[in-house]
């Protein structure tokens, strides 16, 4: 789930529909819940969780996964319904994915 999501946000930088930079699609105001304000939470580098996110994030980067919900632009957490008119192209984990 969270390399698919991953692969949203450089789906979103490259698409011409959003900010062209990977800060400015995340930092993009009410897009993601994690990001409060203009600021990310505090992150502990040296954590399992921090660890894991530079490895997907080079994951993504480099291209090294084939997303089953590739062309997404969209997704939210399952417990979430925006009532979104988009089309649904999958789920992964606790999130589902549109386009």
């Amino acid at each position: 789930g969270q390399l698919a999501v991953a692969r949203v946000i450089l789906a979103r930088a490259n698409s011409g529909r959003f900010p062209s930079t990977l800060c400015g699609v995340v930092f993009q105001k009410s897009q993601f819940s994690f990001v409060r304000g203009a600021g990310m939470p505090p992150i502990r580098t040296g954590s399992k969780g921090w660890q894991e996110a530079v490895a997907i994030s080079k994951i993504a980067l480099n291209d090294s996964w084939k997303s089953p919900v590739e062309g997404a632009l969209f997704f939210h957490a399952r417990h979430v319904m925006p009532g979104w008119d988009l089309t649904r192209i999958g789920s992964i984990d606790n999130h589902i994915f549109y386009r």
